[in-house]
């Protein structure tokens, strides 16, 4: 490097370093002078009034900029952000003409309380703007030890985030706020959220990774504790077309069934019903602006699989034998309630497992297997592979549901023998909500010489049988 080289260098990084010292002894002389200009600024910026409680003081760290304590920031009289601390890093040279504008921000101990009228609108949306108009210039934020409140006054639905943490970097944007700004997006992302609440269940350590570009967004990977099990997976989103297309694939390892149902049927189901580990999967695409056209999208495939599972109160090998005599208790009902196996929150919702409650005994039952294996194609899931092995029955279910419509679709419940014929079945069809049950279909009374239901009936009353079963679930041995 030349001698007039490395003077001009050296002029240049004092002129620059004489530049933050000026800028930095102004703004100690009388840096809360700056405080309603930031208000404004920050006004101007989100459409809602931002005021700061606490003093105002001057980092360094990741770069050069501000820090102020106890902001608030309101749209029409109402909280919707309280911050505890935020630092902002500044752009010197408007800095100089005495305008603010940021560069980074961060913000600690945030607590969001976002609500969604009935009208559709936000508590922080204003007619006629959008945040992306004065936000575009900050490439980098953060978010540490953050609290959120979301209600949907639409759905009823609450999501409450606890302990939170999120960090946006590279975010650029390249057009104008229309119906597909989000196109012209680019960003990177890590979120971490220590507790969250959905409505009924809770998951915890959830932590994934986020990117976007051209419209086109990934999270990969996607990690959480949830139902007391540990679950990964990935979503994809291309929003490059006329109509947004999704993939999600998802792997929950030994959940607690007990804690799934509860968290979708509460009211319905005993708390203390069922006891046991299962591991789910789901690998599924969808498109669709909207709910209806996700659903009539969804394909995929989606399984449920358990080993001892203890039923309390519930012994179906106790009840089973009196199937016959029972006009109370449905096969169905055994059916609806484990062999959909993934989508039972769905069914439990809308049916109604009375009867199966009202032939309690005060028991103690188990089902040693669980698979249910289910295709989905065009929001219509195909049962591939449904059943469970008590200590002396086995019972599968073929069919579908419709969610589309919610409905059963040619849906049968079956107690087999040995060679996976129907020893007696059920049929239901119709609404998940008010399904129609036909009448049981008996080949042989499942009484008397068929008392241990492992023989073939159908080779004991004579003549060949069409299998109704023959996946992966064996037939008790004893």
């Amino acid at each position: 490097m030349t001698r007039k080289r490395k003077k001009v260098l050296f002029l240049s990084a004092g002129a620059i370093a004489l530049a933050v010292f000026a800028v930095t002894f102004v703004l100690l002389l009388n840096i809360q002078a700056f405080k309603p200009r930031i208000e404004a600024a920050a006004s101007n910026a989100t459409g809602m009034d931002v005021r700061i409680r606490g003093r105002i003081g001057i980092v360094f760290v990741p770069g050069f900029g501000i820090s102020v304590k106890g902001v608030s920031v309101r749209n029409r009289g109402v909280d919707v952000v309280t911050i505890e601390k935020m630092r902002i890093g500044l752009k010197l040279i408007p800095l100089l003409r005495r305008e603010v504008q940021a560069s980074w921000i961060e913000l600690v101990k945030p607590v969001f309380s976002i609500v969604r009228y009935k009208s559709g609108r936000f508590n922080f949306e204003k007619p006629g703007r959008t945040l992306s108009e004065k936000l575009l210039a900050i490439t980098k934020s953060s978010i540490s030890q953050g609290n959120l409140v979301f209600t949907d006054e639409i759905s009823a639905e609450k999501i409450e985030a606890q302990g939170f943490a999120l960090t946006i970097k590279s975010f650029t944007y390249g057009g104008t706020d229309n119906a597909d700004s989000f196109k012209n997006i680019s960003f990177t992302g890590d979120i971490g959220c220590k507790t969250l609440k959905i409505n009924n269940f809770t998951l915890t350590n959830l932590v994934m990774t986020t990117a976007g570009e051209k419209g086109i967004f990934n999270i990969n990977p996607l990690r959480m504790h949830i139902f007391g099990g540990t679950g990964s997976g990935s979503i994809h989103g291309d929003a490059t077309g006329t109509s947004p297309h999704y993939r999600v694939s998802y792997t929950l390892s030994q959940c607690k069934v007990d804690e799934l149902i509860q968290a979708f049927s509460p009211k319905k189901i005993p708390r203390k019903s069922i006891e046991g580990l299962a591991d789910f999967f789901a690998d599924v695409t969808a498109k669709g602006k909207s709910v209806a056209e996700v659903k009539q999208s969804l394909s995929g495939d989606v399984s449920l699989k358990g080993d001892n599972l203890v039923l309390y109160s519930i012994d179906i090998d106790a009840l089973i034998p009196k199937y016959e005599r029972s006009q109370n208790f449905n096969l169905v009902d055994v059916g609806a309630f484990f062999l959909v196996g993934p989508f039972g929150p769905v069914i439990t919702k809308s049916y109604n497992f009375g009867s199966l409650y009202e032939e309690m005994q005060g028991g103690k039952g188990i089902i040693r297997k669980l698979v249910s294996i289910w295709k989905i194609k065009n929001g219509i899931a195909e049962a591939i592979d449904a059943a469970i092995a008590t200590k002396k029955y086995r019972i599968a279910m073929k069919g579908g549901l419709d969610f589309n419509d919610d409905r059963f679709v040619n849906v049968t419940v079956a107690v087999l023998d040995k060679r996976g014929c129907p020893v007696y079945s059920q049929k239901v069809h119709g609404p998940f909500r008010k399904p129609k049950i036909e009448k049981v279909s008996i080949v042989k009374s499942i009484t008397g010489p068929l008392s241990n239901a492992l023989k073939d009936a159908w080779k004991i009353i004579g003549g060949a049988c069409k299998v109704f079963y023959s996946g992966s679930v064996a037939q008790p041995e004893g």
